[in-house]
Parts: structure tokens; C-alpha cells; sequence
């Protein structure tokens, strides 16, 4: 059985000593409350305690006081149905403490996971980009850390209080008659492997794979009947139809068949086992003295279910452990260091861009080694509107997160100012690179802490001139608290055109080397004048490289250049006007993107 050893191994899984006195207590007093029921069977069988020594079973005696022996019947069952009822409360109270402290210790372990998860994204987008690390969270998040969570919750809940109630039950019952109670663990096992036979046969995977496989076949038939009518095929589409029904209703013909068997043959076979159960219980009790009786056999039977259902829980544990190793083990590869990344220690400072970002003779692959950039090289220089248009957005964009500094080229590289832009440490990089697009990005907080970013140092009067100049001051003013209005995530309070110059002002008070912008699509509303395209020429006009991924046609015109990718190549650079003339790509691509008549006919 899988253990979940690695997730049970952080600091946040040792938790309180508590916790295993709770589990203990919860299993070792299943074998307790059995015993008393025991006792209770006992006094009502026989009306009342003869001696100290009550007999449960062939080895099982249990030694009341004799105070205790020595008083009335009713009074003997008030007493032991009080302190049978005394011990389940207990029972129940240490049950639930324990699923609680449980329950908290997998959240507490799956948080921390969380929290790594994040971590080491950021130090993985250096290698991988940034795009990939949403597709890695979407599905660590969405179903592996999930998966950990209830198997840790399971293990937590199972060990060791089911397995000390299986020990327990299996004790007493082993103690009250050896063989009864062996022939009953053998009776279950073989009726355990009777179902697992009759529910699961061989084959199964492939009826599970060939019935909707028929279906989707008779969908695409019934889809193509019309065209093959029109075609005069002579009843083709009638003979594919009545083959693939034929196979299909045979193949549901033997799973209902299978499945009518299931049940009564189960019924059967457990019917054997409690007749060959009753005949050794009848064999005890009627031949000889061997210590059994009535109440005896409730204790077998009540310690025989108590191990069932510790069992039970224990199977549906390693069920479960099955699924979530594997999700262990991918959120831990993940985790994993790389020692492609230098530490942050031998990383270097970056003070602005002074000559150039160079990007020489680069190559980048995906997964499957197709190429997203090909033997590109480039130099982009301060002061400058660049726009970057292609056919293909996955390479446009993994061009700006490289020069962001995300993924690492399969060959070439990448360099600011002569620096290998992977020597630059990541918060110099944060300092100089700022990425701009259609939702800011915001975060959880005000407008006036969106913009500042952190920065307490920008005032007030900078930011509301900056706020006027993008034409959106008195727009945020009529929010419900103006600036101090708190937004969210993909909040729905504000417009795109409004989050985009969000991020453009805050790239104007920030004032960063290097700003990256992904344009929002055009309003429905032509604008004569584009605040947020005026605000990203400010900052060029500046001092900062200004990177583009236009989807306006004002903004291309506007560019100071413009480089066009077809695939993952370069096919062309120069100013709007200059790739119009030249380029027949550049039209086309223009005509696809910005032609509002195309569609018309």
C-alpha cells in the first residue's frame, strides 16, 4: 500500500500529540463496547451474574467486583447500560475530535502544497515561460492537490484507529472461539474474491470502450444517412446501422446478463457461509461444555462486524491511496529543484536599459519539439514603439515573455544591455520589466494600491494627473468609494478599456525600463484619439522600450516599428507604411485583423 510519504513528511503534518490519542482511544473502545453488550446479554440470558467470572466465549472471562455481583439484577443492568452508555458517548466524542483534527492536518499539508505550487512557478517560468505554468497549475491545482487532500484525510482518519479497531475485533473474536471466528474470516475473504471476480471480468476495459465507440458510430451513421440516400447506395447506411446496433445490444445483452447474475450468486454464497456459520455455533452450544452460548454468539457476531467495517474503511483507504500517489508524485516532480536556474544569490542587479535588449539567433520549442521561435534574432532599443504582429499568437507572445524573462530558449539567447538576461535576478527584473494588459493586471485590493504597486512614495497629485491623462479619472470617481473602491480578480466592475489604463498608469508612475502590452480588443466605438495608445507613446517619448501586441490598427500605424512573424520566423520589419508596400503577408494579415467589411458580402 502507497503511503503518501512525501506529503506526510512536511512540517505541517506534525501535528498535535492529541490527535493520536483520540484515533487510539476511537478504535480500542469498539472492542469495549462489544464486551459490555456482552455483559448486557449475559444478565438478561441468565437474569442476573452468578459468581465474579462471566464467560463470553472459550478463552474470553470477564472479572466483575463483587459489590457489583452482590446487588439486584435491574440494578446490575442500570448500572452497565449507564456505563455502556458513558463509554459510547466517549466513543462518539473522540470520533468526531479525531476526523476534526483529521480533516484539519490534510488542509493544513494541501495549503502548504499551495503555497509551493505558487513558489516554484515562478521559478519555473524562467525555464518554462509563463503561459505554461497556468496550464501546470490549472491541473495541480484543479485535480492532483485535491486528490492529495482526501487521501491524506483518509490516511489521517484510517491510521491507526481503524486499524487498532480491525486488531481489536479480530482479538475478541479469536477469543471467544477460534475456529468460528478463523472459518468466519475465511468465509468473508472468499466471498470478498467471489464479487471481485463476478464484478469485475476480464474484458471489461475493452465492452467499456466498444459501447461508446458504437454509439458515436451510429450518431456519425444516422449524421450521414441523408448524404448516402442522395448517393443511391441501395440501403449501405440501413445495413452499417442494424450491424453496429446488432453488436451493440450483444455487448449490453451480456453486462445486464452478467450483472442479473451478480447478486444471486452472492446471495447464495453467503447464504452458505452463515448456514456453515449456524452449524459449528449449534455444534458448540448443543455438543459439550466448550463455553459459548447465546451471548457469545452476539459478541462474535458484533466483534465480526466491527472488523468488517474496519476492513472496509481500511480497502476504500488503499483505493484511494492508489489514486492520489500518483498526484503525490506529480506536485513533487514539480516541486523539484532545477539546477538549471543559478540561485538568486549569484544573480546581478539591472539598472535600467541603457543600449539594447538582444535577442540572438533564438530557438524555442514546445513539449513536442515543434518550434515556436526559429533562429530569430532581434535588437530593441530604448525609446522606441515596437509592435510585434504574427500569424501565430503563441509565438508573438513567447517572444515578449522571453524578453520578460520567462522559458529559456532552446538555442541563442537572450541578453540586456550585455547581460544573459538569466544572470539578471528575478526582483531586479521585476524592477525593469513591467507587463501591461487588458485586465491591468489588478489584484485584490483598492484602485489607489493597484497603482501605487507598493510604492508609498507615489502622491496623490501624480496619480490623479496621470489617471486625467488616460481619460479615465472621472470615470473611477464615480465608483461607489471613487480610488478607494476595492476590486478583484476579473472583477466585473470595471470595463477592459478602464484595466488596461489602470496598467498603463501604473506603468507611468513606476516608470520601468522595458514595458510589455497586450492591447484589449477595439471598443465598439471608434475613438478618434487613443488615451491608453497616447499613455504607451508617453513612455516611449520617455525613455522606456515599449513592446506592443496591437490588436488596433491605430496602434500599428502609430508603431515606431513593426516586426512581423510568420510562424516562428521573422518575415519582416519596418514601419506600417513600409510592409503595407512590401509585404504581402502584412496585408493580409491587416486585412484579416482590421477590415470590418470582410464578412459583408
Amino acid at each position: 500500500m502507497s503511503r503518501l510519504a512525501a506529503p506526510r513528511s512536511e512540517p505541517e503534518a506534525s501535528g498535535a500529540w492529541t490527535t493520536y490519542i483520540w484515533a487510539s482511544l476511537a478504535g480500542l473502545l469498539v472492542p469495549v463496547i462489544v464486551a459490555l453488550v456482552g455483559l448486557i446479554a449475559v444478565l438478561l440470558d441468565s437474569k442476573g451474574f452468578i459468581g465474579n467470572q462471566v464467560r463470553l466465549g472459550t478463552h474470553l472471562s470477564v472479572y466483575l467486583p463483587e459489590p457489583f455481583t452482590n446487588q439486584r439484577p435491574l440494578v446490575q443492568l442500570a448500572q452497565l447500560v449507564g456505563v455502556t452508555f458513558v463509554v459510547a458517548c466517549l466513543f462518539s466524542l473522540a470520533v468526531w475530535l479525531h476526523r476534526r483534527d483529521a480533516d484539519s492536518k490534510a488542509r493544513s499539508v494541501t495549503k502548504a502544497l499551495h503555497r509551493k505550487v505558487l513558489q516554484q512557478s515562478l521559478r519555473r517560468a524562467e525555464i518554462e515561460g509563463a503561459a505554461a505554468q497556468y496550464v501546470r497549475a490549472e491541473q495541480l491545482i484543479g485535480t492532483h492537490l485535491p486528490s492529495i487532500q482526501k487521501g491524506l484525510s483518509m490516511w489521517y482518519r484510517a491510521v491507526p484507529r481503524s486499524v487498532l479497531m480491525l486488531v481489536g475485533c479480530v482479538a475478541v473474536a479469536l477469543l471467544v472461539n477460534v475456529w468460528l471466528a478463523l472459518l468466519a474470516v475465511v468465509s468473508g475473504i472468499m466471498l470478498w474474491q467471489l464479487y471481485q471476480r463476478l464484478r469485475y471480468r476480464k474484458g471489461d476495459e475493452i465492452a467499456n470502450w466498444e459501447v461508446p465507440r458504437s454509439r458515436r458510430r451510429m450518431a456519425e451513421i444516422v449524421g450521414q444517412a441523408p448524404l448516402l440516400a442522395r448517393l443511391q447506395t441501395h440501403g449501405l447506411a440501413d445495413r452499417s446501422f442494424e450491424s453496429e446496433l446488432d453488436s451493440l445490444y450483444r455487448r449490453l445483452t451480456a453486462e445486464e446478463s452478467r450483472s442479473g447474475q451478480l447478486w444471486p450468486l452472492l446471495f447464495l454464497a453467503t447464504s452458505v457461509a452463515v448456514a456453515v456459520l449456524l452449524l459449528g455455533l449449534g455444534a458448540n452450544l448443543l455438543i459439550g461444555d466448550s463455553g459459548l452460548s447465546v451471548p457469545s454468539a452476539l459478541v462474535l457476531g458484533l466483534a465480526l462486524g466491527g472488523a468488517i467495517v474496519s476492513a472496509d474503511r481500511l480497502a476504500k483507504l488503499s483505493f484511494q491511496l492508489k489514486e492520489s500517489e500518483p498526484s503525490s508524485d506529480a506536485i513533487y516532480l514539480y516541486l523539484q529543484r532545477s539546477d538549471d536556474v543559478a540561485p538568486s544569490e549569484q544573480r546581478v542587479g539591472l539598472a535600467g536599459l541603457r543600449d539594447s535588449v538582444r535577442i540572438d539567433d533564438v530557438t524555442l520549442k514546445d513539449s513536442t519539439g515543434k518550434a515556436i521561435l526559429r533562429n530569430l534574432s532581434l535588437q530593441l532599443t530604448p525609446s522606441s514603439f515596437v509592435a510585434l504582429l504574427g500569424t501565430e499568437t503563441v509565438s508573438t507572445r513567447a517572444l515578449t515573455e522571453l524578453i520578460m524573462g520567462f522559458g529559456r530558449p532552446t538555442e541563442g539567447h537572450v541578453s540586456i544591455d550585455g547581460i544573459p538576461l538569466l544572470d539578471v535576478h528575478p526582483q531586479a527584473l521585476a524592477r525593469n520589466v513591467m507587463w501591461v494588459e487588458p485586465s491591468g493586471p489588478l489584484w485584490d485590493g483598492t484602485i489607489t494600491e493597484n497603482l501605487r504597486g507598493g510604492d508609498d512614495d507615489i502622491n496623490n497629485r501624480d496619480l490623479v494627473e496621470v489617471l486625467e491623462s488616460l481619460n479615465v479619472y472621472e470615470q473611477l470617481q464615480r465608483l461607489p468609494e471613487g480610488l478607494n473602491t476595492y476590486v478583484t480578480v476579473g472583477d466585473s466592475l470595471l470595463s477592459a478599456e478602464i484595466t488596461f489604463a489602470i496598467g498603463i498608469a501604473r506603468a507611468i508612475l513606476h516608470k520601468p525600463a522595458v514595458v510589455i502590452a497586450m492591447e484589449p480588443p477595439p471598443p465598439a466605438e471608434h475613438l478618434p484619439d487613443d488615451p491608453s495608445l497616447a499613455g504607451l507613446k508617453r513612455l516611449a517619448e520617455s525613455g522606456a522600450l515599449v513592446v506592443v501586441l496591437p490588436r488596433r490598427l491605430q496602434t500599428l500605424r502609430s508603431a515606431d516599428r513593426v516586426v512581423l512573424l510568420n510562424g516562428p520566423r521573422i518575415a519582416g520589419e519596418g514601419k506600417h507604411a513600409e510592409l503595407l508596400s512590401n509585404s504581402d503577408l502584412y496585408r493580409h494579415l491587416n486585412y484579416l485583423l482590421f477590415n470590418p467589411y470582410r464578412h459583408q458580402k
